[in-house]
């Protein structure tokens, strides 16, 4: 009887039941890393960058680069722009493709490959340049200069400063114009002797306005010629 109790207790063992297992949790999913999103357009004397809104640079356009691929780099971070125009060349200006942002231009040159009447090397010719217009895109990116300048910023402010030879006054138009960052440090800025015209950012006001009408870059300041 005892040796039948101590069988049966050994079977009652071999059949029990096995723990119940955990149910099941969905894992929590996890935070995917987003594309930093464009936050100011920043003019600088050698490039124009677009910065996230912690400062770090998504694109950098260095105008003595191709512009059409500037271009087509800014496209894709700033998006679809808002329209194109084209300005025939001149005995001052190339040709040149503009596209805008609204607010915000880049300007391709297209040089004429003719060499100069005199033989003499030509003047620094950067592959673009870039204009704002207003202090923001239409789709809302600032634009400023790398000192935080942006148009419709009091000019005389933006002028202030010991060095009056940052300022010019054009008294045929009534034209404005101060520098805001000087100079580039590409080579040959103007490889002709005995002329230096050195590149940068300049903001403009237009006859008749106390603010900053236009920042450009680069460009230069004819009373530092």
């Amino acid at each position: 009887m005892i040796a039948l109790i101590v069988l049966a207790g050994a079977l009652s063992a071999c059949t029990a039941a096995p723990p119940p297992t955990p149910p099941n949790i969905d894992p929590v999913p996890s935070e995917t890393a987003t594309a930093a999103e464009p936050d100011r357009i920043l003019i600088g004397a050698e490039s124009t960058d677009v910065v996230d809104e912690n400062g770090n640079v998504l694109l950098s356009l260095r105008y003595s680069e191709d512009g059409d691929e500037a271009v087509a780099a800014a496209v894709n971070i700033l998006g679809e722009p808002q329209g194109t125009h084209h300005q025939d060349g001149s005995n001052h200006y190339p040709e040149m493709d503009g596209t805008s942002w609204g607010g915000f231009d880049i300007v391709v040159n297209r040089y004429s490959s003719e060499a100069m009447p005199t033989g003499e090397a030509r003047w620094y010719k950067p592959a673009f340049s870039v204009q704002a217009t207003a202090a923001s895109t239409n789709g809302g990116i600032a634009i400023a200069s790398v000192d935080e300048i942006r148009v419709g910023d009091a000019f005389d402010v933006a002028a202030e400063g010991p060095d009056t030879k940052r300022v010019h006054f054009d008294d045929a138009f009534g034209v404005r114009s101060v520098a805001l960052d000087l100079p580039t440090s590409f080579p040959g800025i103007i490889a002709d002797a005995g002329l230096e015209l050195p590149y940068g950012v300049i903001a403009q006001s237009d006859q008749g306005s106390i603010d900053i009408t236009r920042i450009v870059a680069p460009s230069y300041l004819f009373s530092l010629a």
